[in-house]
């Protein structure tokens, strides 16, 4: 985690103007929702693992962005987060950083969820893009606590397309510490719905490699 933090920071220095990630605010107003499926598989017994995710947003003011993190599999919801996220410092500043609270549960536990997301816009080969990096705390009411980051960057290829490559590890309350490396390509199908396909490619922590499908809309 540690790592992944710095690797964050030595790279933001590096990058330039607009951008879209969790350090930037929903407009008042403004609504953006992503629902996606994973398979990954086999494993040792042959056996697919089949879950989904369903992430909105909602700008109840300028500065104040309302969301709801929802995730399981086929068998139960193993997460359901409710929060908030607010910008913290000038909003003309070059490096973005947010402050988020969530409130829920995973694996049917009630959980605190603390965060912080850092973001920069980016211009590579003419075109716009954003870097990331996005940390969270799953606390547990009998203290014990996960850790997840997420480190992103991407990239407008053409007018409707983008293409997103994400780092995501975690080092969960119980079990192994896990990386993961998670690219994608984005395609507006048309004005505010998009189509997102990516595989998932496990480094360490176990795992099986899958393939990953999303459906993202914006109004």
């Amino acid at each position: 985690m540690l790592r992944c933090l710095t690797l964050a920071l030595m790279l933001l220095p590096w990058l330039i103007t607009t951008a879209e990630a969790g350090a930037w605010p929903r407009d008042k107003g403004q609504t953006f929702l992503a629902t996606s499926g994973q398979m990954e598989g086999p494993d040792e017994f042959g056996l697919y693992r089949q879950s989904f995710t369903l992430y909105a947003e909602y700008g109840l003011t300028e500065r104040v962005t309302l969301g709801l993190d929802l995730g399981g599999d086929t068998l139960r919801m193993t997460k359901s987060i409710a929060f908030a996220r607010w910008p913290i410092g000038r909003a003309g500043r070059k490096v973005r950083l947010a402050f988020e609270i969530g409130l829920g549960e995973v694996d049917e536990t009630a959980a605190l969820r603390p965060g912080l997301s850092l973001g920069r816009g980016l211009t590579l080969w003419g075109r716009h893009g954003w870097a990331a990096f996005d940390g969270r705390a799953v606390v547990f009411g009998d203290s014990r606590m996960t850790l997840e980051s997420d480190i992103t960057f991407g990239l407008n290829t053409t007018q409707r397309s983008k293409a997103i490559l994400q780092l995501q590890t975690g080092r969960p309350s119980f079990g192994r510490a896990y990386s993961r490396f998670v690219p994608s390509f984005v395609y507006e199908t048309k004005p505010g719905a998009h189509l997102e396909f990516g595989v998932i490619l496990p480094f360490s922590g176990g795992g099986e490699r899958g393939v990953k499908l999303g459906l993202w809309r914006q109004f």
